[in-house]
């Protein structure tokens, strides 16, 4: 049996991003980008949460990966791939648990 790594958490710091412009075109199930940004002057291994929407050409920033698990995040994107999907979205909650995602590794088809 592998051991494949899990992360399920609320997107941090959405109050200060871009969820709010279009948390309308999220759906539970849908898929968000991982960026990592080693720029970043409070963490360098922040982990941008990016939905990009394909019909407006458009990137919203929504987020990042909680600082908590950052380092672990960006040290399995370097080593596989990971996909970022949306598990729970309450646009009437507060705003740090209106998006909860799951972040696992790529299955491969067999």
């Amino acid at each position: 049996m592998d051991n494949k790594s899990m992360y399920e958490f609320y997107v941090a710091g959405v109050k200060f991003h871009e969820l709010h412009k279009c948390i309308n075109e999220l759906d539970e199930g849908m898929y968000l980008n991982l960026v990592p940004e080693p720029t970043n002057q409070y963490d360098p291994n922040a982990v941008k949460i990016i939905y990009s929407n394909e019909n407006e050409d458009k990137n919203f920033m929504l987020g990042y990966v909680p600082a908590k698990i950052s380092a672990l995040v960006t040290a399995d994107l370097e080593i596989s791939d990971l996909e970022c999907k949306i598990i729970e979205l309450n646009p009437s909650e507060k705003p740090w648990k209106q998006l909860k995602v799951l972040i696992k590794e790529v299955e491969e088809d067999v």
